[in-house]
């Protein structure tokens, strides 16, 4: 792979990071509503993390059709480093290694969050619960 396919799937990872980070604000909100019992806030903050996590769809899709037109080789490569599997060889590896990690790990965060958001506002009926 050239520096420049790298450089672009880093530029996807960066934005997936960019919009769990909004989701993640929008959960911690919508947390501290729960904790007022601020119905009309929380109703309002679970709408608007629908377009963060949209987007974050929408990024996830074009990195994998990106992925996708990789080689076969390529590809395993850079599912193996997003995964934080191998190390790095190349500079560009390196940087996309980099945030590929902050994005998985801001990720683990975002789902942790979102659980016990979840849990407590929906109960059993929650979607963690199926």
């Amino acid at each position: 792979m050239t520096r420049d396919d790298w450089l672009e799937l880093t530029v996807l990872e960066r934005k997936k990071y960019n919009y769990l980070t909004e989701v993640q604000d929008l959960t911690r909100q919508l947390a501290e509503c729960l904790d007022r019992n601020d119905q009309v806030s929380a109703r309002m903050l679970v709408a608007m993390r629908q377009d963060p996590i949209r987007q974050l769809a929408e990024v996830d899709s074009s990195e994998k059709a990106r992925l996708n037109a990789l080689t076969e080789e390529d590809r395993s490569r850079a599912e193996a480093l997003r995964r934080g599997e191998q190390s790095p060889g190349e500079d560009g590896e390196r940087i996309f290694l980099e945030q590929a990690g902050k994005t998985r790990r801001l990720l683990e965060q975002v789902v942790e969050l979102d659980r016990r958001t979840s849990v407590r506002m929906a109960g059993e009926q929650s979607f963690y619960h199926k």
